[in-house]
């Protein structure tokens, strides 16, 4: 089975919503002990409907300063609202009648949303 891609238009993507469901920065920010090392953990889901052209790509990041002797942690959680114009384009049906999206498509979506996620840990974070 050959895969088929379809370009990816910038034009036709569009973040429609940012919604923030928690940021907890809990006691590592104001915390006087230096921090050079932390374990980081990240998820994601995905969800997606077709008729309306809608995607969704929800993150979470967990920072733990691992140096601290209690640890002190700080997370983070936020779904990005994309609306799609060509959505119908960006993906084929399994055997199972599964929507599976082009890789390209998916790796798009999560650049922006990882990006837009970054800046606003740096600015909770940097206060």
């Amino acid at each position: 089975m050959t895969k088929k891609t379809h370009h990816i238009d910038p034009s036709k993507i569009h973040l429609k919503h940012i919604e923030e469901l928690y940021a907890d920065i809990g006691e590592l920010i104001g915390n006087q002990t230096p921090v050079s090392s932390f374990d980081t953990k990240i998820a994601h889901k995905s969800a997606f409907n077709v008729s309306e052209n809608l995607f969704l790509l929800g993150l979470k990041v967990v920072f733990k300063a691992i140096e601290i002797q209690d640890q002190p942690e700080c997370s983070f959680r936020v779904n990005f609202h994309f609306q799609v114009d060509n959505l119908d384009k960006m993906f084929t049906y399994n055997e199972e009648d599964t929507p599976v999206f082009q890789e390209n498509f998916v790796a798009t979506l999560a650049g922006i949303s990882y990006s837009t996620f970054r800046g606003m840990i740096y600015e909770k974070t940097n206060r």
